[in-house]
């Protein structure tokens, strides 16, 4: 005699029952944003924070060479086999990560259907997804040269250079009402202000940031024509992006490690001590809070005005600086630098309520 599953109360098999409540929960707009925000400000910034600021332990060459070296998690990662930098390491297996729930993370199984989906829509998102490497890829450097406060605050650029993109790409008729390009103002004059003379200010770390801006404006532009033109949604969306990324993350971080070990070799100097292999649990953080972060804000997106998201964008970059100084700290910031961020952030939420203003 053949067992079946026994339904629930409601009628429902187990498999039917959290699809439902899967569905219920997404289209609860004040549930998505609470998530969304409480994500990123808290375990996205963690999980990135300590994925940057992780120091692999490193033991000398014989100890590795007779098994004897410091105890380490069981489950580790062989990150020390590639000579890449932490933000290129963050960047691959984000991408990788981000792919890979995107495909099976479902309560169904057709996980074929997604892949072919995801194959036929690339070519379409070349150049987004280009701009999404770029953009994730200076965030990370940005933020583990200048912090999380500078590195946030020069995100509220994004209004200014998207403004300039449109205008370039579309001509004057794309700009926003006189109001919303009046707000453009303290968003220059507030990251201004928080940069100057900001003690984790230095060159490289800020032009990462702003290069980061520039490419999630590009993004924005260039992913909604690819969305128009594949039909193209949502999550799926960032399925596509991810994919199309990691083929990029790959080619970058197969010539960094490249180039690094032809310098090593080149250098002729043996080494004597070698890094040991690092917690997968960061890489896991990592990942699924990347994941996590970015399918919530295109479910948040769906269910809210650009007002509303725009407004929830800026209470999150606030949030994000703020959860990332108690839990990291940081070197004091002057009343100047302070100003500027709350100035930069007004005028980002000012712009993301004006432009809903018709001309």
């Amino acid at each position: 005699m053949m067992v079946g599953v026994m339904p629930r109360d409601d009628g429902l098999l187990p498999l039917e029952s959290v699809t439902s409540f899967l569905h219920t929960i997404e289209n609860m707009p004040q549930t998505v944003g609470i998530a969304w925000l409480v994500s990123s400000a808290l375990y996205t910034t963690y999980a990135t924070n300590q994925f940057l600021n992780y120091k692999p332990t490193t033991v000398t060459v014989s100890e590795r060479r007779s098994s004897i070296s410091p105890l380490l998690p069981p489950l580790t990662f062989p990150a020390y086999k590639w000579k890449v930098t932490r933000p290129t390491l963050l960047t691959l297996c984000r991408f990788g990560g981000s792919l890979l729930l995107g495909l099976i993370a479902h309560t169904d199984f057709r996980i074929w259907e997604r892949i072919v989906e995801t194959a036929q829509a690339a070519p379409a998102f070349l150049f987004p997804a280009a701009c999404l490497f770029v953009a994730n890829f200076s965030n990370a450097v940005s933020l583990d040269r200048i912090g999380i406060s500078l590195t946030y605050t020069s995100k509220c650029a994004i209004p200014l250079i998207t403004v300039l993109l449109a205008l370039l790409m579309d001509g004057v008729k794309s700009l926003p009402n006189q109001y919303a390009l009046l707000s453009l103002v303290p968003i220059a004059v507030g990251i201004g202000a928080a940069s100057w003379n900001s003690p984790t200010f230095e060159i490289a770390g800020f032009s990462a940031a702003m290069l980061s801006a520039t490419a999630q404006s590009a993004l924005n532009v260039s992913s909604k024509r690819a969305m128009m033109k594949t039909g193209i949604r949502g999550a799926s969306t960032q399925r596509v992006l991810v994919a199309v990324g990691l083929i990029i993350a790959m080619a970058v971080t197969y010539f960094e490690n490249k180039s690094n070990v032809a310098k090593s070799t080149k250098a002729g100097s043996a080494e004597s001590t070698t890094k040991e292999g690092e917690p997968l649990m960061i890489y896991v953080m990592a990942i699924a809070a990347y994941h996590i972060e970015y399918v919530l804000s295109f479910m948040f997106v769906k269910l809210v005005s650009p007002v509303t998201f725009g407004a929830c964008d800026a209470v999150r970059r606030l949030s994000v600086i703020l959860a990332g100084r108690a839990m990291f700290g940081g070197k004091p910031l002057t009343a100047v630098n302070i100003a500027g961020i709350g100035l930069a952030l007004l005028g980002a939420l000012g712009y993301s309520v004006t432009t809903s203003i018709k001309k």
